[in-house]
């Protein structure tokens, strides 16, 4: 049996059909107009660096957050598109970007590569629908998930009376499901795995967002980690 055990994740209530919306989007139709939640996307180039919002933060901080707990390592740091790709290219060298967008239209996703490296003793259960990004502009969303894809590109389908093979649900599963965290995921003591989480637009103005973990089980026990990073403006 493979290591990596997969069951279905509880679901936190709430999900925005918008974000789905956007991802796909990008997925089946990167050469069409930008979808209207860009509008929301943040003014002017910036970056994610680890920790909450400071004036006096360093310029060049950090871009990843860890944290130890009980014998695992939990890394999250937030990927802009080619060090997206280039993730994707560790697991897939002839893969394609399946979130990547056409050129010249600005990024729709924040993605972020979690790591876990479990050296304890214990399974470590890690439920990935139970992750939540919070702004201090109260927005909230969770990550995208599969089902998410599989119900708007099964709407989009069915709007597309040629049958398009682009719309076809399985094929943008097939596109996204090796390099995202989707259903709950175990790893196992000695093992150590990483995926993307990825979520929609960011809030249009936004100086600090936080990913809130609020099931990691280690052994029998379970565990909250929060992991907060701020938005660095860049000049020009």
């Amino acid at each position: 049996m493979s290591p990596l055990q997969r069951r279905p994740a509880p679901r936190a209530n709430g999900r925005f059909v918008r974000v789905a919306a956007v991802a796909v989007a990008a997925l089946v139709l990167p050469c069409l107009n930008p979808p209207a939640a860009l509008a929301r996307a943040p003014r002017g180039p910036y970056r994610l660096l680890s920790g909450p919002y400071d004036k006096k933060a360093r310029p060049d901080g950090p871009a990843a957050g860890r944290l130890s707990v009980a014998g695992l390592s939990v890394t999250v740091e937030p990927l802009e598109p080619e060090a997206r790709a280039a993730f994707i290219h560790t697991i897939n060298p002839k893969a394609a970007d399946p979130f990547a967008v056409a050129a010249g239209q600005p990024d729709r996703f924040h993605a972020f590569r979690v790591e876990f490296i479990n050296a304890s003793a214990r399974d470590v259960t890690f439920q990935p629908g139970n992750v939540v990004m919070i702004s201090d502009t109260k927005d909230q969303q969770f990550p995208i998930d599969l089902t998410d894809l599989y119900r708007f590109a099964s709407t989009r389908a069915e709007d597309d009376p040629a049958g398009d093979p682009v719309f076809d649900p399985q094929s943008v599963i097939d596109r996204a499901a090796p390099y995202i965290f989707d259903l709950s995921t175990t790893i196992r003591p000695g093992e150590r795995l990483a995926r993307l989480l990825v979520f929609g637009p960011p809030p249009e103005r936004f100086r600090e967002i936080r990913l809130h973990f609020s099931f990691v089980q280690i052994g029998s026990k379970t565990h909250t980690l929060t992991f907060p990073f701020h938005r660095q403006s860049i000049p020009g």
